[in-house]
């Protein structure tokens, strides 16, 4: 008998090669911003509108706890469908508004105490160690209220609907022991109305959190539109001068989860015209891929 990893190298080659076949995922209605960028790097949504392509690979660990949270959020989103007769999937478009967003809502279902309301549903799949410092504070994270108070300002297609407030739910996805144990399938849930005060926002209501976030998405649009890339800004932590390496505790901790970590450290912290960077080059060779690819 000998020991062997064939099962553990199958199930991460299958999940690398599904996610390379998927590819980039477009945006619900085809419009530059989404409204999952909320709280993410301005450089990486600057990046991301530009499509450029990704220069570090997602490493296996991250890659399984995708696919596990994805497996959690299809199955609870589910139970809210039948359960609450939850729309669940439909775009959400925020351009009659002046924001170029769009998105794909987890779910919006009429409100039980009022059924001429509608509730936006927005499920958040957490790691113990984020599970438990939110239930510590009682706050959900700002982007996350922003993320869902966005798609409820937006309008669905076809069923055009108003809504009155958000729910955020936070699904724990593994369990842990000792002080402050967490179990998997526990829930953090915020039914919190678009003008009512979120928890740790110094009174700010999810209405002006997700009308500030859309505004700077815009912001970041208009900069990539005038050839420019983004200041590595990061919101709540300020310009990021030094990258940090994904190996590495440094903060912020996005930049150690971001796909375009390693390019982004050899541009400079500030906003930088696109042609004078590397990224121009790897847009030409973008195209001439694409270019090539269409031509075979």
């Amino acid at each position: 008998m000998a020991d062997s990893t064939r099962t553990l190298n199958a199930y991460f080659t299958y999940l690398s090669k599904r996610r390379d076949a998927e590819g980039p995922k477009p945006t619900a209605l085809g419009t530059s911003g989404r409204g999952s960028m909320a709280g993410s790097c301005s450089r990486q949504i600057g990046l991301q509108m530009l499509e450029v392509p990704e220069s570090d690979p997602i490493d296996l660990k991250t890659l399984l706890a995708f696919h596990i949270g994805t497996a959690l959020h299809d199955m609870t989103q589910e139970a809210m469908k039948e359960v609450w007769d939850m729309r669940a999937e439909e775009p959400v478009d925020l351009r009659p508004l002046g924001f170029p967003i769009s998105g794909n809502i987890d779910g919006v279902y009429r409100d039980p105490d009022d059924p001429t309301k509608y509730v936006v549903w927005e499920l958040k799949s957490k790691t113990s160690f984020g599970f438990k410092l939110a239930r510590e504070s009682g706050e959900p994270e700002k982007h996350e209220v922003a993320q869902a108070a966005m798609y409820a300002l937006g309008h669905t297609q076809p069923h055009p609907f108003e809504a009155s407030a958000i729910h955020l739910t936070y699904l724990c996805k593994d369990t842990s022991y000792g002080r402050g144990a967490t179990m998997m399938g526990q829930t953090l849930e915020w039914v919190i109305g678009l003008d009512e005060p979120v928890p740790g926002q110094d009174g700010m209501t999810p209405r002006q959190i997700g009308l500030a976030e859309a505004t700077r998405i815009t912001a970041i649009d208009a900069e990539v539109r005038d050839g420019l890339i983004p200041e590595r800004f990061v919101p709540d932590h300020g310009l990021v001068e030094n990258v940090p390496m994904p190996d590495s505790k440094l903060q912020p901790w996005r930049c150690r989860y971001c796909r375009h970590n390693s390019v982004c450290a050899t541009l400079p912290a500030d906003q930088t015209p696109i042609k004078e960077t590397v990224i121009q080059l790897m847009l030409e060779e973008r195209e001439t891929s694409v270019g090539s690819s269409e031509t075979s």
